[in-house]
C-alpha cells in the first residue's frame, strides 16, 4: 500500500474536520472510495479528533490547563511554516488531548459521550472494463448526494443517475454533468432507497432526461453503495 503524502495527510485532516468546500469535499470522498490509503488516512484523523468533536458538553475548567500543558510552545518565527507543519503538529498534540479528554470525561459521572455520527455511504461506479467512471457520496442526514466524475463519457447524450434498491426498481435521481462535481438533494420520498447494498446506475439519455422516468439507453456505469 503506498503511503500518504504529507499533502495527503493534511486534506484528510481538513476532511474530518469539514473545512473543505463542496468540490474539495468530493474530491476528498473520490479518493476515500477508491485510495484505500487516503481512507485509512481518514479513519485515523476519525479516532484521534472523535473525543474533540463529540457531543456539546462543555468540558470542565480544568480540562483546558491541561491541555495547553500538553500543547509544545511554538516559536514565533514557526508560525508561517504553512499547514503542512500545522497537521503535522496536530498529529502528535491531538493524541495528546484526547487522551487527557478521554480521562477527565471517564472521571465526571453523569456525563455520557454522544454518539459517533454516521460516516458517509459512498459508491464508485465502474464501466464493464471496471474502470472507475464517477464516485458518489450520501451524507444520510442533509439529503445531500455528491457525484463526481471520474471518466464518464456519454458522447453528445446526457447521464442520467439511477437509485436501484433491493426492490430492483429503477429510481431517476436526475440529471448529472459529465465533468465536474454535482450535488443533488435526494427528495424525502427517494431517501429510503439510498442504503447500503443499493446500486447506482448511470444511462445516457436525451436532454431533459429519460422519458416517463425509465431509462432508454443502456447502463454504461454501475456500483453498490456501501458505509465508508
Amino acid at each position: 500500500m503506498i503511503q500518504p503524502t504529507e499533502e495527503d495527510i493534511a486534506l484528510a485532516g481538513e476532511y474530518v474536520l469539514g473545512l473543505l468546500d463542496v468540490a474539495g469535499n468530493a474530491m476528498a470522498e473520490a479518493r476515500i472510495a477508491t485510495d484505500a490509503a487516503f481512507a485509512k488516512e481518514v479513519e485515523a484523523w476519525r479516532v484521534r479528533l472523535q473525543p474533540m468533536l463529540a457531543g456539546d458538553v462543555d468540558p470542565p475548567d480544568r480540562l483546558w490547563d491541561s491541555i495547553e500543558k500538553s500543547i509544545p510552545p511554538v516559536a514565533i518565527q514557526d508560525l508561517g511554516l504553512g499547514k503542512l507543519a500545522f497537521w503535522r503538529t496536530l498529529t502528535g498534540m491531538s493524541v495528546s488531548a484526547a487522551v487527557i479528554l478521554g480521562i477527565l470525561f471517564l472521571q465526571k459521572p453523569g456525563i455520557e459521550s454522544a454518539p459517533t455520527p454516521a460516516k458517509p455511504l459512498i459508491a464508485a461506479l465502474s464501466n464493464e472494463n471496471r474502470t472507475t467512471s464517477l464516485t458518489a457520496s450520501y451524507d444520510e442526514i442533509s439529503g445531500r448526494l455528491i457525484v463526481l466524475p471520474v471518466s464518464l463519457d456519454t458522447g453528445k447524450l446526457y447521464p442520467e443517475l439511477w437509485i436501484i434498491p433491493a426492490d430492483g426498481k429503477a429510481r431517476s435521481l436526475g440529471i448529472v454533468d459529465k465533468s465536474s462535481p454535482t450535488a443533488v438533494i435526494i427528495p424525502n420520498d427517494m431517501r429510503e432507497f439510498l442504503v447500503s447494498g443499493g446500486t447506482l446506475a448511470i444511462t445516457p439519455e436525451r436532454a431533459g432526461g429519460a422519458p416517463d422516468g425509465k431509462a432508454t439507453g443502456p447502463v454504461i456505469a454501475s456500483g453498490k453503495i456501501a458505509r465508508l
